[in-house]
């Protein structure tokens, strides 16, 4: 299928938002001073704990946008497959991360609560396109990857919606922006991923033989030695 260059020039922009604003978050951790970092801490493993979320999440982010880039796949497979080896590393233990740290909101569950189903999601998501990638069932993996990239483009998508209700709702109280920013950063993210797979018809059923190529190479193969 030929990718339109609408579709490149989407990506490549959406892509480079994606970068630049994660770098920006991650940049207040790289020195590793526990006073730059943002939410209220416990103490020095609670800071460890988020430094090592916060960068995992960040090589998810980065690695993540590869997996949709035009052509990877098909050109560079073995490109696309060690940069996916390296989404789900970064993914599996900073889905965890985030959980722990999420139990550890100062701000108690209105705060935690978000967080926690994010970081739920965002794992069995992970789990699901690992899986489904290792059976070699790349419809349904393609449909888990959409869905799990989502997931990890709250992180994005999250700053951007606690700007614009800053922006409209400046005397609003903070944690009730910062909160509803953490839902709608990934339920908003969800509800177009799952229409693009749907307008995509991702879902549909394929035949047999383009799932599972090489089950019916061994069944012809078979047939024609008993033949």
């Amino acid at each position: 299928m030929r990718t339109s260059w609408g579709y490149t020039a989407w990506l490549a922009v959406s892509g480079l938002v994606c970068a630049g604003i994660t770098a920006f978050a991650a940049s207040a951790y790289v020195t590793l001073d526990m006073d730059q970092a943002r939410p209220p801490l416990h103490g020095p493993v609670h800071y460890g704990l988020l430094v090592a979320h916060i960068f995992t999440g960040t090589v998810a982010v980065l690695t993540g946008v590869s997996q949709f880039w035009p052509g990877l796949r098909a050109k560079h497979p073995r490109v696309h497959r060690v940069m996916g080896r390296v989404y789900f590393a970064a993914v599996l233990p900073s889905s965890v991360l985030g959980l722990v740290c999420a139990q550890l909101a100062l701000a108690g569950l209105a705060s935690a609560g978000p967080l926690s189903v994010l970081s739920v999601l965002w794992f069995v998501s992970a789990v699901q396109g690992l899986r489904t990638a290792r059976r070699r069932r790349f419809a349904a993996h393609r449909v888990w990857m959409i869905r799990g990239f989502a997931l990890t483009g709250a992180a994005v998508t999250g700053r951007l919606w606690g700007l614009l209700l800053g922006g409209l709702l400046p005397e609003a109280d903070g944690l009730m922006v910062f909160v509803t920013a953490n839902w709608l950063s990934f339920v908003v993210n969800l509800l177009v991923a799952e229409w693009w797979i749907q307008s995509r018809g991702y879902t549909r059923t394929l035949p047999s033989a383009a799932l599972s190529p090489s089950i019916s190479s061994r069944s012809a193969q078979s047939s024609a030695s008993v033949a």
